[in-house]
């Protein structure tokens, strides 16, 4: 996996799945270890990518093996927001429960500084059962190994993927079998929610056809992981791109 993501979070509450070697037994250090990114680090610690770079001066996203990293968190902001609040691996029984409060999207991009609230219309408030929530889990943990991943057309392998091609791959390998399925397909197939956990579904229209044209997996916090132009990547959605392209938030109707 790459180590250089684009740099999430202005606001990053959000504990996505992922695998993270265990902190220092000093809370103010962390030593950087193998599969590590500043988004991994600054998740397990609750600060956002900037409060992390901030402490530790850092100009880039770059990090090295053995590299040791301030994370106190004395003075990281408290966040609300719809999260996961451990990091299990997919044999625990950790679960996401949905947060009662409006899931607050905030911008990523250095190109903004909008704020605005990303609520389904119509939508079918649910609660997770068990083998759902589990589903979503395994989603978020099998795709984010897959950031850097090139985009190809039609593409549905670690080869290459689009944006279609990526969920279906992410979902069928995260224990849900799916047809191979577009855009339309996937927001046919699947029902809004208004209180919506890390591994749900996020649409877009109007990108390069108009109507629904672009879906990608939802990390909490506004953030997403999708097939771009080039690569998987993380993006916000309130970015200066996709906040007027944002059409909701969905979950395959197998997970119903």
């Amino acid at each position: 996996m790459k180590k250089k993501v684009f740099s999430v979070l202005t606001t990053f509450a959000l504990a996505t799945f992922i695998s993270i070697g265990s902190a220092d037994a000093a809370t103010d250090s962390y030593t950087v270890k193998s599969g590590d990114t500043l988004w991994k680090i600054a998740t397990k610690h609750k600060l956002t990518v900037d409060e992390l770079k901030s402490l530790n001066s850092l100009a880039s996203d770059s990090i090295k093996m053995n590299q040791k990293l301030t994370v106190s968190t004395k003075n990281a902001i408290s966040k609300k927001s719809v999260s996961v609040k451990s990091v299990p691996s997919k044999t625990t029984n950790a679960s996401v429960k949905p947060s009662t409060k409006t899931v607050a999207v905030k911008k990523e991009t250095s190109s903004t500084n909008s704020y605005k609230q990303a609520v389904a219309t119509t939508a079918k408030p649910t609660s997770l059962s068990l083998p759902a929530e589990k589903v979503l889990l395994n989603a978020v943990e099998t795709s984010l190994p897959l950031l850097g991943t090139p985009y190809v057309w039609a593409g549905v392998t670690k080869e290459g993927f689009d944006c279609s091609g990526f969920i279906h791959y992410v979902f069928n390998n995260a224990g849900v079998a799916l047809p191979r399925l577009d855009t339309i397909g996937m927001y046919a197939n699947s029902f809004n929610v208004d209180k919506p956990v890390p591994g749900d579904l996020v649409f877009f229209e109007n990108t390069y056809r108009s109507g629904i044209s672009h879906a990608g997996i939802y990390l909490g916090e506004g953030n997403f992981i999708h097939a771009g132009s080039k690569k998987v990547e993380i993006a916000s959605i309130d970015s200066v791109y996709w906040k007027d392209k944002f059409t909701g938030f969905k979950r395959f109707n197998q997970l119903n």
